[in-house]
C-alpha cells in the first residue's frame, strides 16, 4: 500500500536529479532543481535554498507529473467479457468503488497525477474524484465526466438485456433523443458535479448491440449538447470511432476526438484547421499478437475491424499536424501498467521520444485546462522521476521511482518486501487468557499466523527482530461496536445536510480513513453496526482484497427496526427524503421483520443488528421506549440465528432490553437505563452487554456545549446521567462485559479509550483488556483465531509503553501494530 509522506509546507522543499525534462521545448535539462513552496513549484534551476529540505534523486530525470487524458477508473477489463459483465451487474457501488480507488492508487503510482475520466456509472467517479481531493484515497487529479451521453441502443446505453431485468438507462443517466433531450442530459451530468462532457457520437468497439463507425447522434442533438457543455463552461469529449460523425461533432465545436479510429485525412486536416484535440487510446501495441481476451462474436469483429484501421489514422494524423494529447483509456486496459506501456508504444508508430512525452504533458495539460503539465515555477508540483534518459530509452517511464503530486510524496523507491519471520519482544506480554502479564516474552510470527509466543521463544536467525524495549505486548483488540463509514460533527446540521446529499461511493472510500485510523489505533478486528447503501460491506471488501489497511471487518448493513423508530432516520416529509423500506431494514409484522433480515443476509451481513429501543441522537423516538414487538424481536432474531448469525441489539430502556432478551438476543449495546435485575437475567442467560462509554461521553459533552438539538440534547445528558451507574452495577454483577465505542458517534482512532473509562468506573485493567480481547472473541465467533497471543492465532499485535496493568490508559498510545502478521505501524 501506499505510504503518504506529506512534506512541511513551513520550508521549501529541493528536489536534485542529474536530468529533469523540460515538457515545452522537449529537452533535457542537466542538472536538474525544483525548489517546492506548499502545493506550487516555486523555483527551476540554480541552488537549492539553504533552509529547503532537500531530496536528491541521483541518476534520475525529473519529469512533469504525467496526464491521461482518457481513462476510466472506476472499471477494469479482464480476460473475459463475460465476467466483466457478470461482475459489474452483481457489485454493489460501494463495492466497485473500493476497486477504483485501487484503481487510482495504481494510476498515481505509476506517475500519472492527473486523468480526465471520461465516463462512468453510478457516481463511481464522482465519489472517487470526492474522496481523493479529501485525502482520503491517494490517486490522481480527476476530471470526471459521470455518464456519457448518448442515443437509445447507442454505446451510452446499456447493452440489450431485457427491460424487465435490468431497467433501461434515462435522460439522468445520458440517453437522450433529440436536442432538448440532448440538452437536458448535460445539465443532468452538470449538476451533480461534472467537470468535462462526453458524448458518444459514434459506435463503440467493446458495447454489443452497435456498429462501431456509425453516427449515433443528429447534429442537432450534437450542436445542443457541445452548446450546453460550453455555456457551463466545460469542454466537451466526442467518443468517435467513424469518419462521418467526427465531422459532425467537429462541426459542433467539439474540443476533443477521443478515439478516431476511422478518421480520413481530410477529417484530421480539418481538426488541425480547427484546433481540435486528437485523443488516440488505446494505442495499440506495434509487437501485440491478435487480442485473446473471451469476447461474443459481434464485439470481436469490431476489435479486428478497429486494430486493423488505426495504425494507418496515426500515421496520418503526425502528417497533418493534429494537436494530440495523450490518453490510454486505461479500464480497457490494465490501470498503472496500459498507461506508461502506451506511451512507449506510441514511439513505435513514429513519435519521437519528446513528442510522445509532451502529448502526456503539455498538450494534455492545456487540453484539459489544468495548472500542471511543466516543471514552471507557479504551476502545480506534480512532479516524478525516471532512471535513466527517457529520450534515450522511453522505457523509462515504465519504471517511475518517485511522484510527488501538488507537493506531497506518494512514492519514492520501492516497498521493502515483508520479512517471511518476525519476532517481537518486550519487557511484557499480556495473557488475555489468564488477565496475568508475562514477563520478558517473545511473540515468533510466520506469515499471517503466531507460531511460538511466551518465554523461551527460540528466535531463527533469520527473522526480523523488533525489540520494544518497556513495552506491553498485547493481541490486538477488537472492537465490538463501529460506524466506519460516517463520523460526527460538533455542528450537527452541517453533518446531516452532508450526510443526504453524500453519495455512497463516497462515502464507503471515506470509510477507509476512518479505518485506517482506527487500525492504527491498535483495533485490529471490529464489527460494524449499521451502515446506509452497503458501505459497510464495500468497505470491508477494499479491506479483504487488500485495496485498503484497516481492522478485520464484520458488518450488518442496514439495521432492523420499526417505521418511526431510529432505524429509520430523520422525520422528513416523504417528497423531500425518499423513506425507507424493508430492503432498508424497515419492517412490521414477523413476517416482514423477517424479510428484513433475510434482504440483508442475502447482501452479505456478517451479524444482523435490531433497533429494540429509541436512540439519543435520532430527532423523534424517545430513548427508551420499545420500538419493536416480542413478535418482531423473535422472528429477527431467530431469522439471525437460523443463518448462524449473532443478533446485536440496539437498546437503551430497560424494557426493550427484556424483550430482546426474552428473544435470545446475543449482545445488548448502549445499556444506559438497564435495572439491576435485567442485568442479572443477561448474566443467567450468557448475554453480553457492550456498554459504549466513549459515546455517551461525547454526546453528553456535545449537549452541554449547546452542540445537539434540543431534544436529542435532552436525551444525551439522560443517559449520560445513568449508564455510568449500569455499567458499574453490571461489573458488581459479574455480567460478560464486551468492549464497543460506537465510534463514529465519536471520532475514529481513539477507539482504546473505552479501555480507560471501563478501568474509570470499576473495571479492574485485566478485565477491561480481556473484553477488547478473549470476550470479544467469542462474541464474534472468532475465539478460535482472534484474541489471543498463542500459536495458530492469527498474528495480530500491537504494543504499549511500559506495564499496561499499573498504567492501562497506556492502550491509548500504541508504538506497534501488527495485523495478520504485517507491521502496519512501526514504532
Amino acid at each position: 500500500m501506499f505510504l503518504l509522506v506529506a512534506l512541511l509546507a513551513a520550508s521549501p522543499v529541493a528536489l536534485k536529479a542529474a536530468r529533469m525534462f523540460d515538457a515545452r521545448t522537449g529537452a533535457i535539462v542537466q542538472p536538474a532543481l525544483v525548489v517546492v513552496e506548499g502545493k506550487r513549484i516555486s523555483r527551476v534551476g540554480g541552488a537549492p535554498p539553504a533552509w529547503a529540505q532537500v531530496i536528491d534523486l541521483g541518476d534520475v530525470t525529473l519529469l512533469p507529473g504525467l496526464i491521461d487524458a482518457h481513462t476510466h477508473l472506476t472499471f477494469e477489463s479482464g480476460p473475459s467479457w463475460y465476467r466483466d459483465t457478470m461482475d459489474l451487474l452483481l457489485r454493489w457501488p460501494a463495492e466497485q468503488a473500493q476497486y477504483a480507488a485501487e484503481y487510482a492508487r495504481r494510476t498515481l503510482d505509476a506517475g500519472f497525477t492527473t486523468v480526465r475520466d471520461l465516463g462512468s456509472v453510478e457516481f463511481l467517479d464522482l465519489g472517487l474524484r470526492n474522496a481523493i481531493d479529501s485525502g482520503a484515497v491517494p490517486g490522481p487529479r480527476m476530471i470526471v465526466a459521470l455518464s456519457a451521453i448518448g442515443s437509445r441502443g447507442g454505446h451510452a446505453d446499456l447493452d440489450p438485456f431485457p427491460p424487465h431485468r435490468v431497467p433501461p438507462a434515462d435522460v439522468e443517466r445520458g440517453v437522450c433523443n433529440g436536442p432538448e433531450e440532448c440538452r437536458a442530459a448535460v445539465r443532468w451530468q452538470i449538476k451533480y458535479g461534472a467537470s468535462v462532457v462526453k458524448f458518444m457520437a459514434s459506435g463503440g468497439v467493446l458495447s454489443l448491440g452497435d456498429p462501431v463507425d456509425n453516427p449515433q447522434l443528429t447534429q442537432a442533438e450534437m450542436d445542443a449538447i457541445v452548446q450546453e457543455a460550453h455555456a457551463w463552461g466545460r469542454k466537451a469529449a466526442a467518443h468517435c470511432h467513424g469518419d462521418a460523425p467526427a465531422r459532425r461533432a467537429i462541426q459542433a465545436g467539439v474540443d476533443s476526438i477521443e478515439h478516431g479510429t476511422f478518421l480520413k485525412p481530410e477529417t484530421l486536416a480539418l481538426m488541425q484547421r480547427k484546433g481540435v484535440f486528437l485523443v488516440p487510446g488505446p494505442v495499440y501495441d506495434p509487437a501485440a499478437p491478435p487480442p485473446e481476451k473471451k469476447f461474443p462474436p459481434a464485439i470481436l469483429e469490431k476489435v479486428l475491424a478497429a486494430t486493423k484501421a488505426w495504425p494507418e489514422m496515426i500515421r496520418n494524423a503526425q502528417k497533418a499536424g493534429v494537436r494530440i494529447a495523450f490518453g490510454s483509456d486505461a479500464g480497457v486496459g490494465l490501470h498503472g501498467k496500459t498507461n506508461p506501456d502506451q506511451l512507449v508504444w506510441l514511439v513505435g508508430w513514429g513519435f519521437t521520444p519528446a513528442r510522445a512525452l509532451q502529448s502526456a504533458t503539455v498538450s494534455a495539460a492545456q487540453l484539459l485546462g489544468v495548472e500542471a503539465g511543466s516543471l514552471e515555477a507557479g504551476l502545480l508540483a506534480d512532479v516524478i522521476a525516471v532512471p535513466g534518459d527517457p529520450l534515450r530509452d522511453i522505457t523509462a517511464v515504465q519504471r517511475v521511482s518517485f511522484v510527488m503530486k501538488e507537493g506531497q510524496v506518494y512514492r519514492r523507491g520501492p516497498e521493502p518486501p515483508a520479512p517471511a519471520r518476525l519476532a517481537l519482544r518486550a519487557a511484557h506480554l499480556f495473557d488475555s487468557a489468564t488477565g496475568t502479564l508475562i514477563d520478558g516474552a517473545s511473540v515468533l510470527i510466520e506469515g499471517e499466523r503466531i507460531v511460538a509466543a511466551g518465554t523461551g521463544v527460540q528466535v531463527p536467525a533469520d527473522a526480523q527482530v523488533i525489540d520494544l524495549g518497556d513495552a506491553t505486548l498485547l493481541p490486538g483488540l477488537i472492537d465490538a461496536h463501529v460506524h466506519l463509514t460516517s463520523e460526527s460533527q460538533d455542528d450537527f446540521a452541517k453533518a446531516y445536510v452532508e450526510d443526504v446529499m453524500m453519495f455512497p461511493t463516497e462515502r464507503t472510500l471515506l470509510g477507509r480513513m476512518y479505518a485506517q485510523r482506527t487500525l492504527q489505533g491498535g483495533i485490529t478486528t471490529a464489527r460494524v453496526l449499521g451502515a446506509a447503501d452497503l458501505t459497510d460491506y464495500g468497505l470491508k471488501r477494499g479491506i479483504e482484497l487488500g485495496f485498503a489497511q484497516g481492522p478485520r471487518l464484520l458488518v450488518a448493513e442496514h439495521p432492523i427496526g420499526s417505521r418511526g423508530g431510529h432505524a429509520d432516520g430523520s422525520p422528513a416529509p416523504p417528497a423531500h427524503l425518499v423513506p425507507r423500506g424493508v430492503a432498508q431494514g424497515i419492517c412490521a409484522g414477523a413476517d416482514q421483520c423477517r424479510d428484513a433480515v433475510r434482504w440483508q443476509l442475502k447482501y452479505g451481513a456478517d451479524v444482523i443488528k435490531l433497533m429494540i429501543s429509541g436512540g439519543v441522537l435520532s430527532l423523534t423516538d424517545p430513548v427508551d421506549v420499545p420500538q419493536l414487538t416480542a413478535e418482531e424481536a423473535a422472528a429477527i432474531i431467530g431469522e439471525a440465528h437460523a443463518w448462524h448469525r449473532k443478533a446485536a441489539a440496539h437498546c437503551h430502556g430497560d424494557e426493550a432490553a427484556k424483550v430482546a432478551i426474552a428473544a435470545g438476543v446475543d449482545s445488548i449495546e448502549h445499556g444506559s437505563f438497564l435495572k439491576p435485575e435485567t442485568l442479572a437475567e443477561m448474566k443467567r442467560r450468557g448475554v453480553v452487554y457492550v456498554p459504549t462509554l466513549m459515546a455517551v461521553e461525547d454526546v453528553e459533552r456535545r449537549a452541554k456545549e449547546n452542540k445537539l438539538p434540543p431534544v436529542i440534547a435532552e436525551k444525551a445528558l439522560a443517559a449520560a446521567g445513568s449508564l455510568a451507574r449500569t455499567f458499574q452495577t453490571a461489573v458488581k454483577l459479574g455480567v460478560t462485559i464486551g468492549m464497543g465505542t460506537d465510534s463514529g458517534v465519536s471520532h475514529h482512532g481513539f477507539n482504546a479509550h473505552e479501555i480507560t473509562l471501563m478501568v474509570k468506573n470499576g473495571m479492574t485493567p485485566a478485565q477491561a483488556l480481556q473484553a477488547a480481547t478473549v470476550v470479544d472473541a467469542r462474541l464474534l465467533q472468532m475465539e478460535d483465531r482472534i484474541g489471543k497471543l498463542a500459536p495458530g492465532y492469527l498474528a495480530d499485535v500491537i504494543a504499549v509503553p511500559g506495564d499496561v496493568l499499573r498504567d492501562p490508559s497506556a492502550v491509548e498510545r500504541v508504538s506497534l501494530v501488527v495485523k495478520g502478521g504485517r507491521v502496519v505501524k512501526h514504532p
